[in-house]
């Protein structure tokens, strides 16, 4: 009995010791994770204070404050509802983000370089602070600050053009315009692209039927000339005929529901200086109808090189399978000249998904993450080099990612946006281009500005690409380097000059 009881309070003695232990270790997990908040904010409102100093700053604040409140006000557009909104809006925010990103930049390049230079680092480096710690928390001071600044400026900025436009003189159909085209986030659906390379072997083999074909030719050269020819075709409306063209994938959520036909054509060429007046029909395939080809006709007058839309109705789209079919007509006055759709030029569905809010607010979200990577840019050679190094080495990147940007559009392309490199050094040099452009970052990727002002839905693919592929890819990879550097950085051996 007495071994009994001994055996009992030993194991009573165990568990209390082992739930005393595992009360201590949590006590001190939970401390530990205070301990690493408190650090971290430190950091970050010691980040801010210095960053609020800079006279850099104070400029381009008062820059910042003048676009916000000045140019929704005075910039004006081409006296229309719908002209107005998309010029301030354009104007406006790009603008302010760009002077925003500009003082992230510059804030970023120097929040470490001076606090190495001024020996001023050495006091938190003394203490238990792992460097990582130091490098995150200037990142963050930099990026919070200048991303509140940028929602504050946004919403400002909405709020103003909002304002201008509710006390303009526009008429009820310029309002309505603007509602159907800008207000509001649209999805475009281009027409589907025909095989041209099957069309073109089709048609060889046509011809290579009928003998219409040298004996002596050269298979490789005729199909190349045949698929030029089917693809130029593919382009134009002769006189007295019509074009259709199919539109696969299109979701509208009530068939009441309006959609935009958007289109450019040229007359006869396309030069500027020749385009006129012209008249046409567009024809739309009306699934409801009890004929199998039954189509509703929409006469329209257009003024060639001009973009245009139409009002079509969400009834127009096959329930069945979700396709439109468009047709236009080359029934014009203009005689015997042919129209050209380039591609690129429409035609085009856009069909509304979402608010001008929402929208807005999407577009607001891929400028916070151009802010998340400049700053995490700054950070990095900040904790590499000197200011004015710095902010030299930040700025040549951004201008090579421009250069690199620039490099992969010089090649000429054709109406279907296919590469036509005249030689072989000129190919290389754009693949050369093409790789670089995975590794080197261009900020105009990520400007959403012209879309928002377009009416075009700003997709939430495109902000989860912009996520993974600018802030956790491409970011990541800049902030590790970061702390690398700095947690390698002699920090001792500065010497003041």
């Amino acid at each position: 009995m007495a071994r009994e009881c001994r055996a009992s309070e030993s194991h009573r003695a165990t568990a209390s010791l082992s739930h005393c232990f595992t009360a201590s270790w949590h006590e001190s997990v939970v401390l530990q994770e205070a301990y690493v908040v408190r650090e971290l904010n430190a950091i970050v409102v010691q980040t801010v204070r210095s960053s609020v100093r800079s006279r850099v700053f104070h400029v381009l604040f008062a820059l910042i404050l003048l676009a916000v409140f000045l140019l929704p006000l005075t910039v004006s557009g081409d006296g229309t509802a719908r002209g107005q909104l998309q010029i301030s809006l354009t104007y406006s925010l790009g603008v302010v983000v760009a002077l925003i990103s500009t003082c992230t930049l510059w804030l970023s390049c120097g929040v470490l370089a001076r606090e190495i230079e001024s020996y001023s680092i050495h006091m938190v480096v003394t203490k238990p602070v792992p460097r990582w710690k130091v490098w995150l928390g200037k990142w963050l001071g930099v990026f919070l600050m200048e991303s509140l600044t940028l929602l504050v400026s946004a919403a400002i900025i909405l709020a103003l053009v909002r304002f201008r436009v509710a006390r303009g003189d526009f008429s009820t159909e310029e309002m309505a315009r603007l509602n159907a085209e800008v207000l509001v986030g649209r999805r475009v659906f281009e027409p589907d692209i025909p095989d041209f390379t099957q069309l073109a072997r089709q048609e060889y083999e046509n011809r290579l039927k009928a003998g219409t074909l040298d004996a002596r030719h050269n298979p490789q050269f005729v199909m190349e000339e045949m698929l030029r020819q089917v693809k130029a075709k593919s382009t134009e409306v002769p006189p007295n005929t019509t074009r259709f063209w199919r539109f696969s994938h299109v979701r509208v959520a009530d068939p009441e529901e309006r959609m935009s036909l958007r289109y450019r054509f040229y007359v006869g060429s396309t030069s500027r200086s020749s385009q006129r007046m012209t008249q046409g029909l567009w024809v739309v395939r009306d699934p409801t109808s009890k004929e199998k080809a039954g189509f509703a006709a929409a006469p329209v007058q257009t003024m060639g090189g001009n973009f245009n839309e139409l009002q079509l109705r969400g009834s127009a789209v096959d329930l069945d399978d979700n396709t439109v079919i468009i047709g236009y007509s080359n029934e014009g006055p203009q005689g015997d000249t042919s129209l050209i759709f380039q591609h690129g030029d429409g035609p085009m569905l856009l069909v509304r998904v979402t608010g001008f809010l929402s929208n807005y607010i999407r577009s607001m979200v891929l400028a916070v993450f151009q802010l998340a990577f400049l700053a995490a840019l700054g950070c990095t050679v900040g904790a590499a080099f000197s200011t004015p190094v710095a902010v030299f080495v930040a700025v040549s990147y951004l201008v090579i990612g421009m250069f690199v940007q620039a490099a992969v559009k010089a090649p000429l392309t054709n109406e279907f946006g296919e590469y036509q490199y005249k030689n072989v050094g000129e190919r290389v040099l754009h693949y050369i281009a093409l790789t670089v452009r995975k590794v080197i970052v261009s900020v105009d990727d990520f400007d959403a500005t012209s879309d928002l002002a377009g009416g075009r839905l700003v997709e939430w693919a495109r902000v989860g690409t912009a996520l993974l592929g600018l802030v956790v890819l491409r970011g990541g990879i800049m902030a590790a380097l970061g702390m690398w550097i700095l947690t390698r950085r002699e920090v001792g051996l500065e010497i003041r000059r």
